[in-house]
């Protein structure tokens, strides 16, 4: 019997990842979830990769070693060889470092000295080229993976975190009602909330607006707040249900696990040309995508879908086609569950 070990970041969106790969490996003889959790920094000023690395070195050392070690995502990985005892790894990336310092202005994330910056990258090389298998979110991640780090192509499998079957399982009819443009993030400002405000406040006539964030942002005639959805919740997937049009425009994203559920629900997408938004959604055929930071552009995209409601289910029905395909949790946590025990 193969003794799997799955190492998992608890920041961001990874939440969701961890419950679908929990119910995936539940009643799974020899697998072992080990949750990281963020942690503050100490009177150290070490940087949360650090941080995080060695929190799940230290928790993997006190346990038996397993025949293979899944990390996600790098950002605990970075000591994968001396928490796995030289065993087997596998590493999963949202983004690479490479990508991350590149929109690092809307993660609060600042970039090293050179030497640093330089030790870093031989290092993630080092790490990511040893793994016997390196999932990509998506294909811009596995780009960044090739041409940044130099990790073979045969040994990188691009599987999307997707979206739980109760998102398949929405069924959509056209409404009786003004459209609702619905939006999911719990950073509020980074994932583009404020600039959605500024456009629906010129489309208020035509639409409801439902925020779904932790955010402290007041309900107003025609906006709703939703501040209790948990990943999976019926909050959560209520909320989707009852939407007609899906809108995050982000200012910095990696791979954005609501955008995938907002597919699988079969809604239209409205987002940005951030990380790898476009190639998960197609301009034009599942959504529409605009510059980050555009009022007038993000504001002429959901016009274009309040006008003709024919566009929104078309574009939907290909989004929820493109999610069957690449995107249910369910049938992508099994098959990343095959992929390691192929390795292991």
């Amino acid at each position: 019997m193969m003794k799997l070990a799955l190492c998992l970041e608890q920041t961001l969106g990874h939440r969701a990842h961890t419950r679908n790969l929990e119910q995936a490996t539940c009643g799974m003889d020899g697998a072992e979830v080990v949750r990281v959790e963020y942690r503050e920094r100490g009177r150290l000023p070490l940087p949360w990769t650090v941080r995080g690395s060695a929190d799940a070195c230290r928790v993997l050392r006190q346990r038996p070693p397993a025949d293979i070690t899944f990390f996600h995502t790098q950002s605990i990985g970075l000591f994968a060889g001396l928490a796995t005892r030289g065993r087997k790894y596998a590493i999963s990336i949202d983004a690479t470092p490479v990508q991350m310092d590149a929109m690092g202005k809307s993660y609060s994330h600042q970039r090293q000295t050179a030497i640093v910056e330089a030790a870093k990258r031989s290092l993630y090389r080092r790490v990511l080229q040893q793994a016997s298998l390196v999932v990509a979110w998506s294909a811009w991640a596995r780009e960044s993976l090739i041409c940044d780090y130099g990790v073979s192509a045969n040994h990188i499998e691009v599987i999307h975190p997707g979206a739980s079957p109760a998102f398949f399982q929405i069924s959509r009819s056209v409404p009786a009602r003004r459209p609702t443009i619905l939006f999911v993030g719990g950073d509020f400002e980074r994932k583009g909330g404020p600039l959605l405000l500024q456009a629906w406040a010129a489309l208020r006539d035509r639409a409801d607006l439902v925020l779904v964030t932790s955010a402290q942002v007041d309900s107003a005639p025609g906006i709703r707040v939703v501040r209790d959805a948990t990943p999976g919740s019926k909050a959560l997937i209520d909320a989707y249900a009852n939407a007609d049009i899906f809108c995050l425009p982000t200012l910095g994203d990696c791979t954005s696990v609501a955008v995938e559920e907002a597919m699988a629900a079969g809604l239209p997408v409205v987002t940005t040309d951030v990380g790898s938004n476009r190639s998960t959604v197609s301009d034009g055929g599942s959504g529409l995508i605009v510059p980050p930071g555009s009022l007038e552009e993000l504001g002429s995209a959901l016009t274009e879908l309040l006008d003709d409601p024919v566009v929104r289910r078309r574009m939907g029905d290909a989004a929820r086609d493109a999610a069957g395909r690449d995107m249910n949790a369910e049938t992508n946590a099994g098959r990343l569950l095959r992929l390691l025990e192929s390795v292991a």
